[in-house]
């Protein structure tokens, strides 16, 4: 009897995270099957055999997608070939559309099942990429319900199975505990830095927030805490703080560092949602390569970039994008939210409708679910 195997491809911390959970699942409806991958350290703990690290894919913006185009074509060749070597029993892209869409069209003209889990945001970034779904992507799996039905109008049939962030966060529920692993101050608000999870985020957005805190050193009634991400080496943090001792660095505990945080510096992306869904007010910060958000902003059609701010259809949260980045307007609202009680009671109040919106836990064990139905199947396309 010949092992069955399923590949799954993704290469940033938030999926790499969702990658895991879902492998999980799976196991126990495919417990003889054999997982491979693209992923980091959560896939790896779940026992994915990683085929590459998605350190090795951390790129962030066009400019830097184009410097390393060797090697990328390198990856999508080997995948190739290991695809047609192995004949797996599908590929499971998750999230990472830059990479997985194109992935989609090497894997269906091989013949092989496509599962997209958390569909790229074609609402956000315009239609242009509707017909490489609807051609290459056998079942899209989606997270928010509103997108089953944006998938509905171009004839794509997308299961929606809820958002896997529900059953991710995780943070302490004691502050008093939060505060004693940590050696932080319970007298003293904590305001957390949350620059991103890949290098050249930290390197581009860091710097400034570090700024922001020396400008307020003298307030004894704060403390200054990042979350690292675990992709980043903390040499990387330690040099940018610099001198800036009174700066902590947290690692591992990021949704409890959220979670009692008085307010947050939020790199835009997936951490903006987790930020809202345990309701704690934050500014929104999105710094990318000039060339890269020269091409945004002729592709982006909507208003807001904040995911939390997408979900919540207003702007509750502020946005400072690219040249808006700077300490004097990150001052300016972290200011705001500190002496404008009403303000910063509000946001919350707004922030708490976030769970509401994301749904029940259980996403992950409902695309597991999906995923069986349709290989039961394997002739009839979802789409």
């Amino acid at each position: 009897m010949i092992t069955q195997k399923f590949l799954i491809l993704t290469g940033e911390p938030s999926g790499d995270h969702h990658a895991a959970l879902l492998v999980n699942e799976l196991k126990i409806l495919y417990p003889d099957h054999i997982f491979y991958g693209i992923g980091g350290e959560d896939m790896a703990n779940a026992g994915v055999n990683l085929l590459y690290r998605m350190e090795q894919l951390a790129f962030l913006g066009l400019s830097e997608i184009i410097r390393h185009l060797p090697f990328i074509q390198q990856v999508f060749k080997q995948l190739r070939n290991w695809i047609q070597m192995e004949k797996p029993a599908a590929v499971i892209l998750i999230d990472y559309p830059g990479f997985n869409l194109r992935m989609a069209g090497i894997v269906k003209k091989l013949g092989i099942p496509v599962v997209y889990y958390i569909c790229p945001q074609l609402w956000a970034w315009g239609q242009r990429r509707v017909k490489k779904i609807r051609k290459n992507v056998d079942l899209p799996l989606v997270i928010f319900k509103f997108e089953e039905d944006f998938y509905a109008k171009f004839g794509i049939s997308a299961k929606f199975v809820g958002h896997p962030l529900v059953e991710e966060i995780s943070p302490l529920n004691n502050p008093v505990e939060f505060y004693e692993k940590h050696a932080l101050d319970p007298n003293k608000k904590v305001i957390a830095l949350l620059p991103g999870s890949r290098l050249n985020e930290v390197k581009k957005i860091l710097p400034e927030l570090i700024q922001v805190a020396a400008l307020n050193k003298a307030d004894h009634q704060l403390q200054w805490v990042v979350g690292k991400s675990v992709s980043i080496p903390m040499e990387i943090y330690r040099d940018i703080i610099g001198n800036n001792h009174f700066v902590r660095v947290i690692e591992r505990d990021t949704h409890s560092l959220m979670k009692f945080a008085h307010v947050a510096f939020v790199a835009s992306g997936t951490a903006t949602l987790e930020t809202g869904f345990l309701e704690t007010p934050m500014i929104v910060l999105y710094k990318v390569s000039p060339l890269t958000f020269h091409i945004g902003k002729y592709l982006v059609k909507i208003k807001n970039i904040a995911l939390v701010n997408i979900v919540l259809g207003k702007s509750v949260v502020p946005e400072l994008i690219q040249d808006q980045v700077r300490v004097d307007l990150l001052n300016f609202e972290f200011k705001r939210y500190l002496d404008d009680a009403d303000y910063h009671l509000s946001v919350q109040r707004q922030l708490s409708k976030v769970k509401e919106i994301l749904g029940p836990a259980g996403a992950s064990a409902r695309a597991a679910q999906e995923i069986k139905k349709f290989l039961r199947q394997p002739s009839e396309k979802t789409v």
